[in-house]
This record gives C-alpha cells, structure tokens and sequence, in this order.
C-alpha cells in the first residue's frame, strides 16, 4: 500500500504497474478496469489525490481515503497476494466514503 501511495504520488506509471498483479482488477462506481496497465493509468485518476491521502483500514481491508478541505472524497481498497495487489475498489463521494467502515492507525 505505501509503494502504491510513493507511485500514485510520483505520478510514476511503471511504479504503479509494478505493484500490481498482471490480472488486478479495479472496481468503482464506473465498473471494472482489468490488467495492470489499464488498473495502473487509471490510478493516475487518484493521482491528484494521493498527496492529501491516509493510509485506512476501509471496511477491513487495506486501503486508503483522500481529504479534500478536510472532507473525505475518496476511498481506495486493496485486496493483496503475496507482495501484489489483486484487486482495488475504488469509492468516491462523500456521503458514500462516510457510509464506509474507516479505521485510521494514526488515530
């Protein structure tokens, strides 16, 4: 998740790629996104957000919620294999990143 947040950060495509499985599969309220190359440039969507993200818990998985004026206005969540993400759900909106169960380790 922290390699994840360091390339969604750089703005670093190939990073972002390389901790993604070759079959990941992002879901949001747009639909599915399959393979790391198209899961990897639509992260760059989050891009702009992950300067302003925290690392969560987001209903129980590893995840993470971006703040926009203290508000948060989206969740990412990620299911891992081994070293890789599989699988990343993507919520955006406020009123349905609240209805998430969040858990921050910085309190």
């Amino acid at each position: 998740m922290d390699r994840f947040l360091a390339a969604a950060r750089a703005r670093d495509a190939r990073a972002l790629a390389a901790v993604l499985d070759p079959d990941v599969v992002a879901f949001s309220e747009r639909g599915p996104v399959h393979g790391a190359p198209a899961v990897a440039e639509g992260a760059a969507a989050f891009a702009h957000f992950a300067d302003v993200a925290r690392p969560a818990l987001v209903d129980g998985a590893v995840g993470a919620v971006a703040f926009v004026g203290g508000r948060p206005v989206s969740a990412v969540a990620f299911a891992l294999r081994e070293d890789r993400i599989v699988t990343v759900s993507v919520t955006t909106g406020e009123d349905r990143v609240r209805a998430l169960d969040l858990a921050f380790p910085d309190g």
